[in-house]
């Protein structure tokens, strides 16, 4: 036991002995410069080594390890240990099974030409130029010059490290930091070099990369398994902003196995995305991607190859004009390096669902194409979002959208579609008014929207449109529309809420209509309207435009041709308010049956008073004209109106009444003027007076019952041929006590009722003429003898209705008696 302690005690006597003449003598003078020189054989770099120990525990102990690429430090280390095998000493090389390095620093530098500076650090050295090389086939290969010792090294641990990557391809240098590097190195110099890394890159949050593979140096292949987590792409912009992309926030997880060999990169990805926000120009996408991809890039030929697909969820994109923003996108998109499709994509848009077909044929000239069935549920939105027109209440119906979507230019995203609309049921205003069987093709971009053959159903009739609106900032629409009775063409400009009408054209039934102008609707309670506009009325279509609200039109049997001009201004909301001006004019105006040979209206409105200036009607040989005013200043309208006739001859007005074949004829005059509140009859006042000269009356219905009662013989050769009244117009009745009656044998004169509702009442005097006293006949006739003069016969009185008039004759028994006397005594002869 004794004999082994004292021998313990020499070897580590001996032992200690060698490591202080092995760190004083032989590693300071001979082997630091040794290895100095190798490395920087080996790296043709410039390389600095403070000093180099030995310790049992930790092998050689190297200190301020400094490679230098001029005077650019690429590594350095503290403090590095490595374990050394002795016994190849004596074939003058040293093999270094690992090499431990704490905390070093490293540069890694990507280089103009796409190569690593590291990638020198493992390079065959050259021959010097004064040293021949090998010949034969082996001349193409370098060899390492043969001199002192060769150093090998195995392995290459580093813990703690940071990195500096500076990367020099970009116009402008980009250089990021990568902290807590963990790196295994397996050289199989001059073969390959293997390795397995891990580093945290600084940023919020901070990136975690890992990555390991081998590094192949004859052939300079990388072939490498790489892992990201947490990376934020807007970190590294420099790589992708040519492309008019940002990357404005979310985070990335990626895994791919690359394998690049020269200039030739080949990589399969798969890759998550959490909030990723795209913006280029005015487009914005927000989504969280699945990809997975197979990525091919030939440097040398500058050719790119992909494909793939990316499983999109949650996804929403903005900045498309005419679209607006597309919410829950989701669904699978399949790619290329020249196409893209989606079939059942899942979308959002204004509110509603849709699935949606996407394609993009050729990325040399991208354009997205998407494809969808729709409800047209969606068009209030779209319609008062887009247009500002609040009009559509509720839509159905389906319809087959199709869209296509490609840049133009460097700022703008063009929109082009088409809708192919079938069923559809619109309500619209405020009445809920049903269009209803819509159907036809609507052509839109971001230019405008054209229509064609669109055909619908409103309020029973068929219809059909097209047109076209372009430029929604400032629209310019142009549309016709058609109908059984109708045609209708206009074109307009809207500026904001201005319409500036430039022609509206149209034809209903056989009437012609035209108007331009312009609206404004600024002020949604007050629609300002300045329009003129002309009308070519064919009479007769009056009972068809209106029968059905006004029913009493067709009653009137209006016919002829009347032409209009107008013009308005003003509020249309408050048509009082509004200045306006119409003339009417006609050549073959016909009511009731009665023609005219001319007719004039002038119409002129402002101030709250509406004014009829003149208005005149030719008529059978005679005229009537008319002047009239009403204040729609007060809510019960008062007016006042003037009515002057003249020259009408009634053997020619006759012809165009059912009294036709009677024997009828005078000249007709009259006046009357009237004051009034709006439609209230209670209020209506009045005075006129009416003549009738030179005529033969008597065939008249009412007067003829009149000679009935009086007359039992023909009464044929009885010439009413006068007509005269003063009447006044009061509490709904026509009413004179002048009414006076002339024929060749007696005069009718007394009051006269007639009521707005046709009733009749009145008592006229009946008056013989001396030279007309009938010389035979009936009682009545005897009676007349026995008055033997003219005078008071009696009093016709009248009652019942102008339709149905009831005749009651008293004869003046006072006159009769006097009569008698005067004959029986001899009085009066």
């Amino acid at each position: 036991m004794k004999k082994l302690i004292i021998i313990s005690l020499i070897l580590l006597g001996i032992l200690s002995f060698g490591v202080i003449y092995l760190n004083k003598v032989v590693l300071p003078a001979k082997v630091k410069s040794m290895l100095v020189e190798t490395i920087e054989k080996q790296t043709g770099k410039k390389v600095i080594l403070k000093s180099l120990e030995f310790n049992i525990f930790k092998g050689f102990v190297l200190r301020d390890l400094v490679i230098l690429d001029n005077q650019q430090v690429i590594l350095s280390a503290r403090q590095t240990n490595c374990v050394v095998f002795f016994w190849p000493i004596f074939r003058k090389q040293i093999i270094i099974p690992s090499i431990n390095i704490r905390s070093p620093y490293i540069f890694l530098e990507r280089r103009k030409d796409n190569t690593l500076n590291l990638q020198d650090l493992f390079a065959t050295p050259a021959p010097a130029a004064n040293e021949p090389g090998p010949k034969g086939p082996e001349s193409k290969k370098s060899a390492p010059k043969k001199s002192g010792f060769s150093v090998s090294v195995y392995k290459i641990s580093i813990s703690s490290g940071n990195m500096v990557f500076q990367d020099d391809t970009l116009p402008v240098k980009f250089t990021k930091e990568i902290n807590n590097i963990q790196l295994n190195l397996q050289l199989k110099l001059p073969l390959a070099l293997g390795f397995a890394f891990k580093g945290e890159l600084a940023a919020e949050p901070v990136i975690a990369i890992s990555a390991k593979g081998e590094y192949r140096i004859p052939t300079r292949q990388l072939i490498a398994d790489l892992s990201v987590k947490n990376l934020a792409p807007r970190q590294f912009q420099p790589y992708y902003e040519d492309s008019g992309l940002n990357l404005v926030s979310g985070i990335v997880d990626l895994r791919a196995q690359i394998d690049l060999k020269e200039k030739f990169l080949h990589a399969q990805i798969d890759g998550r995305g959490d909030n990723l926000v795209l913006e280029k120009d005015k487009l914005r996408i927000k989504f969280n991607p699945v990809l997975k991809t197979s990525i091919d890039y030939d440097q040398q030929a500058k050719k790119f190859k992909f494909d793939g697909y990316c499983d999109i969820e949650h996804a929403g994109i903005s900045g498309l004009e005419f679209l607006g923003e597309v919410k829950e996108l989701a669904g699978r998109v399949v790619f290329n390096q020249d196409s893209l499709s989606a079939k059942s994509l899942k979308a959002d848009l204004l509110g509603m669902p849709f699935e949606l077909n996407l394609t993009v044929k050729d990325f040399k000239t991208p354009a997205l194409n998407i494809s969808t069935d729709l409800n047209l549920s969606f068009m209030p939105a779209i319609a008062k979002e887009k247009f500002n027109f609040t009009y559509i209440n509720s839509a159905q119906g389906k319809a087959v959208l199709t869209i296509k979507i490609y840049p133009e230019g460097k700022d703008f995203w063009q929109v082009q579609g088409s809708a192919n609309i079938t069923g559809g049921v619109l309500k619209l205003g405020k009445q809920d008014v049903v269009v209803e069987n819509i159907s036809g093709n609507m052509d839109f971009s971001r230019l405008g929207i054209s229509w064609t053959d669109a055909k619908f159903k409103y309020q029973g009739i068929d219809y059909q449109a097209s047109g076209k609106l372009s430029d929604f900032s400032s629209p310019v629409v142009e549309m016709k529309l058609f109908a059984k009775d109708l045609s209708l063409a206009a074109n307009f400009d809207i500026a904001g809420k201005k319409i500036t009408v430039g022609s509206v054209k149209g034809k209903y039934f056989d009437s012609g209509f035209s108007a331009s102008g312009n609206i404004d609707n600024s002020d949604s309670s007050k629609l300002q309207v300045d329009l003129i506009g002309t009308i070519d009325l064919r009479l007769g279509d009056l009972a068809k435009i209106a029968d059905k609200r006004y029913p009493a039109i067709k009653l009137m049997r209006p016919a002829g041709r009347m032409e209009a001009q107008f013009s308005i201004a003003g509020n249309a909301h408050d048509l009082k308010n509004c200045f306006i001006q119409a003339r009417l004019n006609s050549k073959n105006l016909s009511l009731y049956g009665l023609n005219s040979q001319g007719f004039s209206l002038d119409y002129l409105q402002e101030q709250k008073l509406a004014k009829i200036i003149s208005s005149r009607v030719s008529l059978y040989d005679g005229v009537i004209e008319a002047t009239g005013i009403m204040n729609m200043d007060t809510a019960n309208l008062p007016y006042h109106l003037e009515i002057q006739a003249s020259g009408i001859k009634l053997d020619k007005l006759k012809n165009d009444t059912p009294a036709r074949n009677k024997n009828l004829s005078g000249t007709l005059e009259g006046m009357i003027k009237l004051n009034g509140f709006s439609a209230d009859l209670d209020k209506l006042s009045g005075s006129g007076s009416l003549q009738v000269k030179d005529g033969r009356l008597w065939e008249l219905n009412f007067f003829q019952g009149i000679g009935k009662l009086l007359f039992a013989d023909d009464f044929a050769n009885i010439v009413l041929s006068e007509c005269s009244a003063a009447f006044l117009v009061k509490n709904r009745f026509v009413y004179t006590d002048s009414l006076r009656l002339k024929s060749n044998i007696m005069d009718l004169s007394g009051p006269l009722k007639i009521g707005f509702d046709g009733s009749l009442e009145a008592a006229l005097d009946v008056e013989i003429k001396n030279d007309m006293v009938p010389l035979s006949g009936t009682l009545k006739d005897i009676a007349t003898v026995i008055v033997g003069q003219a005078g008071k016969f009696g009093v016709i009185k009248l009652s019942g209705s102008l339709q149905s008039p009831k005749y009651v004759f008293k004869p003046a028994v006072a006159d009769i008696i006097k009569g008698l006397t005067d004959t029986f005594f001899g009085k009066g002869k």
